[in-house]
């Protein structure tokens, strides 16, 4: 309604908020309505000492556009002059965020005082100087977004500007011009003057609403301008985002206790300080298979340039972590785990590579488990092939193939979408990476003909035929059609075959993917045998 925006109604709000809204606070505002509201917030530190005669008039004390530049000052002591160099001219206060407007190529943008950046050590991410968002790096490598900066607006994250200016021991203050200048029809029905003050501990500005002469048909003028507190907390002043909580550690599941309760013990215990095992779902690690950029899992550790944790992954239905060893993991990510802990079963324990390799060092055994067993396999027998012929048996990884190799595995879950995602790069690491070329090198030339014909026929050259091999290969080729799609249909009968082969149905996702994975290892196995001269 008309009155309600003559009125600065929303304005109002705004302000008794301070400009804080889901968990961001505005620190800058420039905005020309035109017809509409014309809307100033600005922002700048006061140091409390100085507090009291700040509050004492609605004046901001730093003009927005004049701050941020250092002073020299020149006075006169004894006769003689001492000129001084001031950061700020301005006593007891600094300016917080920097709107700059350069005429030479009519150019403007915001900055936030770099000192309130270092102090998070913040990373810049930009479209271009006006569109800018600042991430905070947590001790995991996770961003988290703490200021967004656009031309004419900036927003920080509530919780970064309490912290500041807690350790600072220093206030913000919120100042503000709203105006709107109308004809009698834009101030609504009921049109009242006023020229009334608001003042209180945290707050001090006016609301005017008058007539105004010689403004064209525009004479109606509502007007809000002066300043409110965002004060820091005592409290917080000693609480830093960098200080890591030493008591912060999470309880997991070890057992059971003789009532038939699970056995929850921290994972900073020192009772259960030497190889208590704690079992998780695989799930738990999907998150990091996820993301092969950041993080790099095998059959014993989970790294990045954050963390690092020792692991059992050589099981196909559960990961094991020693209890101690969580407790170097984040708080953060120790509830990660937790989310995925469970009681350990009859059977489950640590597994014969983990217990070889990590307890009594010996490094030649292969993973128990299937997905970590054929990437290994897959390497050493290419480099292998390499060594020995002189080109590669698969083409060399390029681009992003490298990260899809790194987050092959066997689904945690057992759904369409992570069988799908996981053999459609299973296939384009095997299949559709053979070097066909080299395949048929010295042969005559087939029209039309695929991968793994080519293959099939490489072999007949060396008096070699595997038929169930390459039985198995084209069916998962054809397979690949259905996975393209999440989709498995009866209507193209190559895909029905390849679900018929392997048995594929709503209930055994996982399962089919297990034995295609065996399946496929086989296939080194068998190539290796026969071309490599290694048993296996």
């Amino acid at each position: 309604m008309e009155e309600d925006l003559f009125s600065l109604n929303e304005q109002h709000n705004l302000i008794n908020k301070r400009f804080i809204k889901d968990g961001w606070i505005t620190v800058y505002c420039g905005h020309n309505e035109g017809e509409g509201v014309d809307s100033c917030i600005y922002s700048l530190l006061v140091k409390p000492e100085y507090l009291s005669k700040y509050m004492e008039n609605r004046n901001w004390g730093i003009h927005c556009g004049s701050e941020g530049h250092p002073s020299i000052i020149t006075h006169y002591k004894d006769g003689s002059s001492i000129t001084e160099y001031y950061r700020f001219a301005e006593e007891g206060m600094e300016p917080f965020v920097f709107p700059k407007w350069f005429s030479h190529n009519r150019e403007r943008y915001v900055d936030v005082s770099q000192e309130f950046v270092n102090y998070f050590n913040l990373y810049e991410k930009s479209s271009s100087k006006q569109i800018r968002s600042y991430f905070y790096i947590d001790d995991l490598g996770d961003e988290e977004e703490a200021i967004s900066v656009k031309e004419r607006e900036v927003k920080i994250k509530l919780k970064f500007v309490a912290e500041y200016l807690a350790v600072r021991k220093i206030h913000l203050s919120l100042c503000f011009d709203f105006m709107m200048i109308t004809d009698k029809d834009g101030t609504g029905r009921s049109l009242v003057y006023k020229d009334q003050d608001f003042i209180g501990e945290t707050f001090n500005y006016n609301h005017l609403i008058r007539f105004v002469l010689g403004l064209d048909n525009r004479s109606y003028q509502s007007w809000i301008i002066g300043k409110t507190l965002l004060k820091y907390d005592p409290a917080k002043s000693q609480t830093f985002h960098f200080e890591v909580n030493e008591d912060a550690h999470e309880t997991f599941i070890i057992g059971y206790n003789e009532d038939g309760s699970e056995k929850l013990i921290p994972c900073n215990s020192e009772e259960y300080k030497f190889f208590t095992p704690v079992f998780f779902k695989k799930t738990v690690l999907n998150k990091y298979y996820d993301n092969p950029q950041k993080y790099t899992v095998n059959g014993f550790h989970i790294s990045s340039s954050f963390i690092t944790l020792k692991i059992d992954n050589n099981h196909d239905d559960y990961v094991m972590v020693f209890l101690n060893d969580l407790r170097t993991l984040p708080q953060k990510e120790q509830l990660h785990w937790k989310h995925h802990n469970i009681a350990p079963e009859p059977g489950m324990g640590l597994s014969g590579s983990y217990y070889d390799t990590m307890i009594m060092g010996k490094w030649a055994r292969d993973s128990d488990a299937v997905d970590v067993r054929l990437k290994e396999k897959y390497k050493r027998f290419n480099e292998q092939w390499f060594n020995k012929y002189g080109w590669y048996f698969y083409k060399m990884q390029v681009g992003t193939d490298q990260q899809h190799f790194d987050a092959l595995h066997v689904p945690s879950e057992n759904t369409v979408t992570s069988f799908s995602d996981q053999l459609l790069t299973l296939v384009k690491l095997t299949i559709d990476s053979l070097n066909e070329e080299m395949l048929i090198k010295g042969l005559s030339k087939v029209e039309n003909e695929k991968g793994i014909a080519k293959l099939e026929r490489f072999l007949e050259s060396k008096d070699i035929e595997i038929p169930d091999m390459i039985k198995f290969l084209r069916n998962l080729q054809d397979l690949r059609s259905g996975m393209i799609a999440h989709r498995f249909s009866n209507s193209n009968k190559n895909v029905k075959r390849a679900v018929d082969y392997f048995g594929l149905n709503n209930e055994n996702y996982r399962e089919v993917a297990l034995d295609i994975f065996v399946k496929s290892l086989h296939t080194l196995n068998t190539l290796t045998k026969l071309f490599l001269d290694e048993e296996e």
